[in-house]
């Protein structure tokens, strides 16, 4: 498809997919664009401490007629939302898609930033407390119906959860899509090991808020960038947990329809299941796809967010609760597929050994254990092959005989140990071809001196590690290090092979350019391989 951005922001976004179906659904009812725009960029929105918003009101011409509105609140700037420019951080969704269909979008700066007044608060119990008189105060504008909606996503999909647990009367529904629900573990520290995308993602917040000049007080900005971009907090605790959604998702008690795509395997991916059975007994559906394209400006499932939306706040017959709840797109067959519940109840967990001849960065993964032996990494973080995550370890199985399907968690329980007190450990599952191609599937992370988990919140498939001290290794002392890797749905093909690699540093090439802070200190490195306490991975296998 080629990239043209006037045929993104349009009526009919130009942009795959839409639906999260093979076949586009036929709803009864639809909006259909009939209306032409009025905006008002300069709005300003009152809080109860006296403190004013500012906000784009985008919303249909129509004199004396209401209409239901979507709200999009996030630090990336108003502006940035109704421009063509493809950052990532343009994800508000496409006003000109929305607006013609009789619908307000409401794009606001959250306090402290851009041309908002205040302190900026980072997801904070006060930016939480806003997102409540910001929806109160469009749902009482004589242009609106009552009933509100949100839109947008990654930061706006987690403020759209922030906001339904607020419980706003006029917050009838939410499309959260890459709403991360653990501030901590999927964001700013994986696995205990501090992520380059906090780095990243402070750089961008900076350019867009502190180089303008338009925002005077720029101190809250300053304060908790500072946090992020020197990992200052480096267990979980009170300042991770009240910018998490997860510990309050029991408060959503709204519609939700939830989404994420595999390829988001570093960030939101697992918020997207955190979020759907976190909530309760509530209306709720969930999607899990394939990369859009294009990626920005934000255009993507806006006709699934039509139907959601038609049904929720407009009442119109869109059938979009007929069906089974979950939608999942199969990788290696490129086929969407209904399922019921997640995980799957038909799932039969398979384990995979290491082994392999003995020696060498090159073993095997078969479902029995070998003979009991040790594989080196010899570590130098000062090294070349360091900044490319070398060296690594790769295990391969045979060549499948028959499809093979995985869809669900899984879990690395590595039998390791090393020469240092501490070392990082980094794995990744991908579907290996004939050819030798392969293509990346799910990653894990594990800070050995993070290695304590919590059985209580722990399954096989997903150990759950509290995170709250470190505690330091014996220097040759063996190790079952727990290791969680973020949930796969992958068809392997005969001829194809599971392939797992293992390293204690990220290629700053293949983490896009994100690699995570690991420890930076010279260690002998071993993973212990069959016998009594074999390193093993475990697997969702789903029978075909």
């Amino acid at each position: 498809m080629k990239v043209d951005a006037n045929r993104i922001r349009c009526i009919d976004p130009l942009v795959s997919p839409q639906y999260p179906f093979n076949e586009p659904p036929r709803p009864p009812e639809r909006s259909e664009p009939r209306y032409a725009t009025l905006a008002d960029y300069e709005a300003r929105i009152p809080l109860r401490d006296g403190i004013r918003l500012a906000a784009d009101v985008i919303r249909p011409s129509a004199s004396g007629m209401k209409f239901p509105a979507l709200v999009t609140t996030s630090v990336y700037t108003r502006q940035l939302q109704r421009s063509v420019i493809a950052l990532g951080q343009n994800e508000a969704g496409v006003s000109e898609f929305w607006v013609p269909r009789g619908y307000a979008h409401v794009i606001v700066d959250v306090r402290g930033c851009n041309d908002s007044e205040g302190v900026y608060d980072l997801f904070g119990s006060q930016e939480q407390q806003d997102l409540y008189d910001i929806i109160e105060w469009v749902a009482e504008q004589p242009w609106c119906d009552g009933n509100v909606g949100m839109s947008g996503i990654s930061y706006m999909g987690r403020t759209q959860l922030f906001a339904a647990e607020q419980q706003p009367p006029h917050l009838k529904a939410i499309f959260p899509y890459d709403a991360s629900c653990d501030f901590y573990r999927d964001a700013c520290f994986h696995g205990g090991i501090p992520t380059n995308f906090t780095t990243h993602w402070t750089a961008f917040v900076m350019n867009l808020n502190m180089t303008s000049g338009r925002n005077p007080n720029v101190e809250g900005i300053k304060q908790k960038l500072e946090i992020m971009y020197s990992h200052k907090y480096p267990f979980d605790g009170p300042f991770y947990q009240e910018r998490s959604a997860g510990p309050r998702l029991d408060k959503v008690k709204i519609p939700a329809y939830f989404g994420s795509g595999w390829y988001m395997n570093e960030l939101h991916l697992k918020g997207v299941f955190d979020g759907y059975n976190g909530t309760g007994d509530i209306p709720k559906r969930m999607m899990v796809g394939p990369r859009p394209w294009p990626l920005r400006p934000w255009a993507g499932y806006h006709y699934e967010m039509l139907r959601w939306y038609d049904h929720w706040l407009k009442g119109m017959d869109t059938r979009v609760m007929e069906g089974p709840p979950i939608q999942l797109y199969i990788q290696g067959e490129n086929t969407w597929r209904s399922e019921q519940e997640w995980p799957l109840k038909r799932t039969h967990w398979r384990e995979f050994y290491l082994g392999g001849a003995p020696n060498g960065r090159e073993g095997t993964l078969a479902e029995s254990a070998g003979a009991e032996q040790a594989r080196r990494l010899e570590f130098d973080p000062a090294s070349q092959e360091a900044f490319h995550g070398q060296p690594r370890l790769t295990y391969r199985t045979e060549p499948m005989a028959k499809e093979m399907e995985l869809t669900g968690p899984l879990a690395l329980y590595l039998q390791a140990g090393s020469s240092a007190r501490d070392t990082d450990w980094l794995v990744s599952v991908a579907d290996e071809g004939p050819d030798g191609k392969t293509r990346e599937l799910c990653k894990g992370w594990l800070r050995s001196s993070h290695r304590k988990t919590d059985p209580a919140r722990s399954t096989p498939a997903q150990p759950y590690h509290p995170h709250l001290a470190a505690e330091p290794m014996e220097p040759g002392a063996v190790y079952e290090l727990p290791i969680e890797i973020w949930p796969v749905c992958n068809v392997f093909k005969p001829g194809h092979r599971m392939r797992l690699e293992i390293a204690n540093s990220d290629s700053i090439i293949a983490a896009n350019g994100r690699p995570h802070v690991t420890i930076r200190a010279k260690a002998t490195n071993t993973v212990h391989e069959g016998g009594r306490k074999p390193s093993r991975l475990i697997v969702p296998l789903i029978p075909r």
